[in-house]
This record gives structure tokens, C-alpha cells and sequence, in this order.
């Protein structure tokens, strides 16, 4: 018997960082650990090969924007006899629906149970449904790497020290998913990292822990064995812990060479509306001028869409990033995913659109744009394609290659001697910023199909940006990344010739869905 995990992406053209900083599945890998030798095991992941399902059992994790693709392809893969089992987020939060294209699911986090459930595979007696319960740190394993093969991953050095969170945000389903906040023991993660620097000996460590530095006398002990152990790394960090001065010093001792910040809504309000408690009355302008000062990158992540947002105010909330000196940022919009409580207060006063992850048609203009970009709800200032609108711009604007902004990246480089991770921001930077401009001329079309003018004060903004300013063409691949072949292809996309960028643009523009005359109400996943 083959039992095959899978990872399934959204589509081929996302838009979010996670499009082109590829990294491996790692929660699969804990599971594989975890499976009896007498079950051959597989990995199919779509960052890095086409979907071809050869195997017996398929073992899917499910995300609730990737809910109905997935289902066609459990369907598919059941009506021609192999076996079909579902774990994740979205079983986890909507298990009743899953179960109707599964052999069986696992809720919750799947580490304890499934050998238990292989066992009830092998011996024919697979159970429908399985509830999985938080992992206790005396019970949390070693990540066996090599599960991965020689798949070529863009940050391949993945790990995690803690799992769940202790925050309560309305709009995020972490919590009930992963359940409380709890730490790997520093044994454990000495023994990954010592398997990741025989595997990746040149790449930083990354860790994707929802709240790293949560646990204040965890987070010492912890960037005590980065130091010792001599690795760089990034990471993720709330707005508290960002502004916390003593924190990022230790955290650039350590060798920290980027953040990545959960901005969210950048004004008091919108963060009480969301219970996005920990970010009210932060002074985060100042907190990155201090971590640039320090040699640590910061990546802001954005979102928009949110209860008090307006025209005006997200006009002035551009403008106060422009002034922040981030190397990235990260845009989307506002998402209502089920069981969290910002969709069970929407849901009621018909604010968001029913199982929006199953629905083929929802709102104008989802089928165009990537993941992140839908909207699946009712906001009371904007149409929906207006605020999509407005998150390309605010993608185009703030990735604009402008000089200072690309000397700033390679300054903050040089202090943190980290020029290969400057490389792969200030690529990833341009691809966003490009791909936003293809994305937001077809938007206006549609937009002036549907009579929807975009309602904004200025139009004059949306062509600001240009690709690669003569300050990145006249940078070489060696002074964007150090000479290290690991991270060639962001260095050889910032060095590209014009007319090679040119011939790529097109063809990623060929790459999109022809735009209908008139723009029906479709659904983009």
C-alpha cells in the first residue's frame, strides 16, 4: 500500500509572497514521521511538480480557500477506487462538510492518532471521522528533512519551535485549529536544525511559527541556540514583540535577517474591531527604523478591507506607509473564514456570502485576481472589485523600485550581512509590483463593464511604478546575493535585460483568463 500526502496550491498565479518564496510542506513531514514501515509513503506537492496522483491512499491538508478544488480531486480520486483521507484547517473547523468527499477526516492537530489511523487503514477498518488533539511538547518529535527529496525549495530550511497561538483575533482561525500556545523542547529543535545545516548548509533558517517570541523566557533560550548554533534566520512577529527594543537587539545578536509583521490594520480602530488588541497604540514607524538600523529586513503585512475602512482613510493609510522604510510588503484583503467569530457576527446580518470557499459564483470580478484578493463579503463602503482596486495600488505603490527604497534593502543587507535574502526581497518586490499592474488594467476594464468607477481621488498614482530602476540594472547578481548560487533566480530576475522582461511580462499576461465583455459574478477559486 502507497499513501501519498499531498499539498495542493491555490493556482498557478497567486499574488501574496508565498507565490515565489516557495517552502516545504512541513506539517507533512511530522505525519510521515509518525506513519508504520509497513506503509510506503509518497509526497505530492504542487510548488514543485505538476499533480500526477499515483498511489492507493491520498492523504490531503486542506485550507479553506483551497476547499473546492481539492474536493473535485478527492471526488475524482474516490469514483476510481483509491481511498481518500482529509486533515487541516478547514475539516477541522467545517468537518460535516468534508466528510461528504473523504473516506475519513482528521480534525485538529493528526500527530497523536494517526498512527492509529494507518492502523485502521491497513487493517480495513478506516473510521469516517478522527479528532486529534493538541500535541504536548513531551510528546513533539524531530522533523525528519529528508521526506523532501531533492525538491528544489526557495527557503527549504522550514521549521517550527511552537505551535498555536495565544492571541484571539475575530478574523483568524489559528487558535481553533492548532489549539494553545505550546513550545518545542529546545533538544528537539537543536536536532532539526543540526539535520537542516547538513542538508541546506547555505540557507537561513525559517521560522513559520504563527507567534515565535510569544513566550518571552522561551524566545531568550531560543535565539541563545540560534546564536550558538551560527544560523541566520527569519521569521514572524507580532506588533508588541516588533516594538519591543530589547527583543529585536537580541533577535539581531542572534542573526536575524528579516521579520515579517503583522501590520494588519495600521490605525487604533480597525485593530479594536478585530480584536487585534496587541497593535493598539504601537508606534511601528519607529520599530522599523530600528530593526533597519539593527541589519533586520521588515516585511509588513497588510490588510484591507476591514470594518472601519474608507476611501479617504485608506488614502491616508498609504501615504503612511510610503513613509515606513519597509524592504516588503504584503497585501490582501480582508477574509471571513468560518468558525471565526468576525464570520459568525457577519454571517446573520447577511454581510458575507454564505460558504463563499464552495460557491461557484460570488462576487464580480473574484475569477480575475488571485486568492488573496477575493472578496466574499458585503463591505459598507466599497463595491467589491473597489477595494481590489485599491489593494493592487497599494501593491504597485509600495513596491515601487524607487532608488532609495532599493538602497535602503541593500543597506540594511550590508549591516546584517545578508545581501542573498536582499536578493530575494527585492525580486520578489518587483514580480509583486509588475504582476499588480497586468492585474489592475484588467480590473478596470471589468470594472467599467460592471459601471463601477474605482471612486478615488487621484488617478494619477496608479502608473507610478516602473519595472527595475537603473539602481538594481546597474547592481550586479553578486551584490544582490553574495555570489550564492542558492539564490539565483531571484538575482537573475532582478539582472534580466529589459527586453527579456518584457517577453516574460507578456507571456505571464497570456498567462491570465481572457476578460469577458460583460463581467459576471464568478468565483476565482
Amino acid at each position: 500500500m502507497k499513501l501519498v500526502f499531498v499539498n495542493i496550491m491555490q493556482e498557478l498565479h497567486r499574488f501574496d509572497s508565498t507565490s515565489y518564496i516557495t517552502q516545504p510542506p512541513v506539517p507533512l513531514a511530522v505525519l510521515n514521521g509518525v506513519t508504520p514501515p509497513a506503509i510506503e509513503t509518497g509526497l505530492l506537492d504542487e510548488q514543485t511538480h505538476a499533480i500526477r496522483f499515483e498511489g492507493d491512499v491520498f492523504a490531503f491538508t486542506l485550507s479553506t480557500q483551497y476547499a473546492r478544488k481539492v474536493y473535485r480531486y478527492a471526488d475524482a480520486l474516490r469514483a476510481d477506487g483509491k481511498k481518500v483521507i482529509l486533515g487541516g484547517i478547514h475539516p477541522t473547523v467545517c468537518p460535516e462538510e468534508a466528510m461528504r468527499h473523504a473516506d475519513a477526516i482528521v480534525t485538529g492537530e493528526a500527530e497523536l492518532l494517526w498512527p492509529t489511523v494507518c492502523d485502521d487503514l491497513l487493517g480495513g477498518r478506516l473510521q469516517p471521522r478522527y479528532d486529534g488533539s493538541p500535541t504536548p511538547p513531551s510528546r513533539m518529535r524531530p522533523i525528519d528533512y529528508r521526506f523532501f527529496g531533492e525538491r528544489r525549495y526557495l527557503t527549504p530550511a522550514s521549521l517550527f519551535a511552537t505551535r498555536g497561538c495565544n492571541r484571539r483575533c475575530s478574523f483568524c482561525v489559528s487558535s481553533r485549529y492548532m489549539g494553545p500556545f505550546r513550545t518545542k523542547p529546545l533538544d528537539v529543535l537543536e536536532r532539526e536544525m543540526d539535520q537542516l545545516q547538513e542538508l541546506y548548509p547555505a540557507a537561513f533558517l525559517q521560522f513559520t511559527d504563527d507567534n515565535l517570541l510569544a513566550d518571552r523566557e522561551y524566545a531568550t533560550a531560543l535565539l541563545d541556540l540560534v546564536r550558538q548554533k551560527r544560523r541566520r534566520f527569519v521569521t514572524m512577529v507580532t506588533v508588541d514583540q516588533f516594538c519591543d527594543t530589547t527583543l529585536l537587539e537580541e533577535m539581531a545578536s542572534a542573526g536575524c535577517l528579516g521579520v515579517a509583521v503583522g501590520l494588519e490594520p495600521v490605525d487604533d480602530d480597525n485593530c479594536v474591531a478585530v480584536r487585534k488588541f496587541q497593535n493598539v497604540g504601537k508606534s511601528f514607524p519607529e520599530a522599523v527604523r530600528r530593526a533597519n538600523d539593527l541589519g533586520i529586513q521588515v516585511c509588513g503585512l497588510i490588510m484591507l478591507g476591514l470594518p472601519h475602512d474608507t476611501p479617504d482613510r485608506l488614502a491616508a493609510t498609504l501615504r503612511r506607509l510610503e513613509e515606513i522604510p519597509c524592504s516588503l510588503y504584503d497585501l490582501r484583503t480582508l477574509r471571513l473564514y468560518p468558525s471565526t467569530s468576525l464570520y459568525r457576527d457577519m454571517l446573520p446580518r447577511g454581510k458575507v456570502i454564505p460558504e463563499w470557499w464552495l460557491t461557484e459564483e460570488t462576487e464580480p470580478g473574484n475569477r480575475l485576481l488571485p486568492g488573496c484578493l477575493g472578496v466574499h463579503y458585503h463591505h459598507d463602503h466599497f463595491a467589491p472589485m473597489q477595494l481590489q482596486h485599491w489593494a493592487l495600488r497599494f501593491t504597485i505603490e509600495l513596491g515601487h523600485m524607487r532608488p532609495a527604497a532599493v538602497a535602503n534593502v541593500v543597506r540594511i543587507a550590508r549591516r546584517g550581512r545578508g545581501l542573498k535574502f536582499a536578493g530575494l526581497l527585492l525580486a520578489a518586490r518587483q514580480r509583486g509590483a509588475k504582476q499588480a499592474r497586468m492585474l489592475l488594467a484588467r480590473l478596470e476594464e471589468a470594472m467599467a463593464a460592471n459601471g463601477e468607477p474605482p471612486r478615488e481621488e487621484t488617478t494619477a498614482r496608479q502608473a507610478v511604478a516602473q519595472p527595475l530602476l537603473s539602481s538594481v540594472a546597474e547592481s550586479s547578481p553578486a551584490t544582490l546575493c553574495g555570489s550564492c548560487s542558492d539564490c539565483s533566480p531571484p538575482a537573475s530576475e532582478l539582472a534580466r535585460p529589459a527586453a527579456a522582461q518584457e517577453a516574460k511580462g507578456e507571456r505571464e499576461q497570456q498567462a491570465w483568463p481572457r476578460l469577458p465583455s460583460v463581467v459576471q459574478p464568478t468565483h476565482r477559486n
